[in-house]
């Protein structure tokens, strides 16, 4: 039911720093923007993120995986199998073009993981 593997979400402490890692070591093109930074990876794409403070829980945790992002063409029925099973999702909201479906992460491995599908 998952169609792909749309985004990789990475904090850091040193934007420039990790930008640098990736450009250098891999030959990436990265493009920086605020306190973010994009590398496309064919049809995927990892976003560097500043890490803040605050209410924003997922930047909470430091440096490392901060969100996995997946792409289905049926998030109504990916969104009753995983009731079903018991795991504990969101309702899905709107976003932009996006229907959005936020898994718990004490469902997913203690990792953030959002699935949606396009409007």
């Amino acid at each position: 039911m998952i169609k792909r593997f749309d985004t990789l979400e990475v904090t850091t402490t040193d934007l420039d720093d990790a930008a640098a890692i990736y450009q250098g070591n891999f030959d990436f093109h990265v493009q920086k923007h605020g306190d973010e930074a994009t590398i496309e990876v064919g049809d995927a794409r990892i976003r560097l993120r500043s890490v803040v403070t605050g209410a924003d829980s997922e930047m909470n945790a430091g440096e490392g995986l901060a969100a996995i992002w997946l792409e289905t063409d049926d998030l109504d029925s990916l969104a009753n199998k995983m009731k079903a099973a018991k795991l504990k999702v969101s309702e899905i909201r709107v976003q932009g073009n996006r229907r959005i479906l936020t898994v718990d992460p004490a469902s997913a491995n203690m990792v953030p993981l959002y699935i949606f599908q396009r409007l």
